[in-house]
């Protein structure tokens, strides 16, 4: 059984080693869908959407109005703290690929108790940059404790 919740958010990005159009700092109307795959319970049930929600709805509160910053993008990093501008700094660059990555990572972190009792054996996350341009990332739910932090074994 498949479920999925849908988010939205407006955020600001540049991709300053990009040689086209990307490398200057422009905006999208984001959209995610978050997939969870897994086995319902007696009662017919995957997972409250709720429960998707409460768990992904700090990270995208985050990145709501926002500009988001790659941590080693120095330029624009200081040019948003001397404009006193919102900014989310990621680990890594901006891309639909890091930011779906991000996000499943992020659920398995944020939300594996929950996940280890709704059974969900699979995430897919999709973040539209807009409507036709897209990237996808889907991976097993497999936790592995290492010095606090879960990854994927």
């Amino acid at each position: 059984m498949k479920v999925a919740k849908q988010f939205t958010w407006e955020a600001a990005h540049r991709l300053p080693w990009h040689t086209g159009a990307c490398k200057n700092l422009h905006g999208h109307s984001y959209k995610m869908t978050v997939e969870l795959e897994g086995d319902p319970d007696e009662r017919g049930m995957l997972i409250d959407f709720k429960e998707i929600k409460k768990i992904l709805s700090p990270l995208i509160e985050d990145w709501d109005h926002a500009t988001l910053v790659a941590d080693d993008d120095i330029d624009l990093r200081y040019a948003l703290e001397e404009l006193g501008s919102r900014q989310a700094l990621l680990p890594y660059d901006s891309t639909a690929e890091n930011l779906s990555r991000y996000t499943a990572e992020y659920l398995m972190k944020q939300g594996t108790e929950v996940l280890r009792t709704r059974k969900i054996h699979n995430i897919s996350v999709t973040v539209r940059e807009t409507d036709t341009c897209y990237a996808t990332f889907e991976c097993p739910v497999v936790f592995v404790e290492r010095k606090g932090l879960f990854a994927r074994s």
